[in-house]
């Protein structure tokens, strides 16, 4: 029989691991979570070359192309049902806990298609990952948004292993919980979370079309709630009083969730000095008043238990 058209998920699966050294691939054999999505593209940057018209051609019409740089990228969506994806996002884990203080390893990815005939196994190399995007809203299990940048994709028809799904539920919103600071929960009701740390991943081409190797940028942290208007909690703190402080807005502490899954696993994400950056009231005829606020912060600490 020849190849069909075959569905996502049923014929393909994901998989990754930390590589030793940058861009040389290795054996994946770990899922990310609970895996949703998965879309790749990749560009040559072909460059259009003109010149002066010869005795047969140029002047108007492209007379050669160029490549450019073979730029790989790629996102993937999961329900969080695993942490160890934290770990090319902020480093290393220690001791139960990540920090954000190590620069993430790179790693290698694997997009494996079981077809009829001819299988495909596209193995990402050099991949970092440049922004994580974690959500939570009401009635919905957490998820993840990873956005990758890579530095090779070599093909196979040689199918990588699959491996069994980790034996456990995605985190929940519904068993959240939020404290600004640490110590102090919000008094109105969270509708959803949105949490966004970028890395600002640079590669390094030098003579190649491929990446030959990568410097991590500044890290940066946001995080968006939306609430439901109980109490003026929120609104004072966005100003630091209640009218815009003469000088600085409230630096907040410290912003901690705390995400928990239905066999009590929890991951508590504590976030330090995270002020207010901008704040929005809706309030539409017959509709619950709402608030929304943006933070941002210095740094991150997710710890498991």
């Amino acid at each position: 029989m020849t190849n069909i058209p075959v569905s996502a998920g049923s014929k393909s699966y994901v998989l990754w691991d930390e590589e030793t050294t940058y861009n040389t691939a290795v054996i994946a054999a770990s899922h990310f979570g609970l895996d949703t999505n998965f879309d790749a593209t990749f560009k040559n940057n072909m460059k259009s070359n003109r010149s002066f018209k010869g005795s047969t051609n140029g002047g108007r019409d492209v007379s050669k192309f160029t490549a450019g740089k073979a730029e790989l990228e790629f996102s993937l969506d999961f329900d969080v049902n695993d942490d160890s994806f934290l770990e090319p996002v902020l480093g290393d884990e220690t001791a139960g806990t990540y920090t954000g203080t190590d620069a993430p390893a790179s790693i290698t990815v694997i997009h494996a298609i079981d077809n009829v005939t001819t299988d495909r196994d596209e193995v990402y190399s050099g991949c970092v990952i440049n922004t994580c995007n974690i959500k939570g809203a009401e009635g919905e299990p957490v998820t993840c948004s990873l956005s990758c940048k890579a530095a090779k994709m070599s093909y196979d028809a040689a199918l990588t292993s699959n491996t069994a799904l980790t034996n456990a539920a995605p985190y929940t919103f519904s068993e959240s919980t939020f404290e600004l600071p640490t110590g102090s929960a919000i008094g109105n009701i969270i509708n959803d979370f949105d949490i966004t740390i970028e890395n600002n991943w640079t590669l390094h081409y030098g003579t190649s079309r491929t990446a030959t190797a990568v410097t991590p940028g500044e890290r940066v942290y946001r995080i968006k709630l939306s609430t439901k208007y109980i109490d003026d909690g929120v609104l004072n703190k966005a100003f630091g009083g209640t009218s815009p402080a003469a000088d600085t807005p409230t630096l907040n502490a410290t912003f901690k969730i705390i995400l928990t899954r239905p066999d009590d696993d929890t991951l508590t994400l504590t976030f330090t000095l995270a002020p207010i950056d901008s704040y929005n009231l809706q309030a539409s005829l017959n509709e619950p008043i709402g608030e929304s606020i943006e933070l941002i912060a210095s740094s991150v600490s997710i710890v498991k238990a």
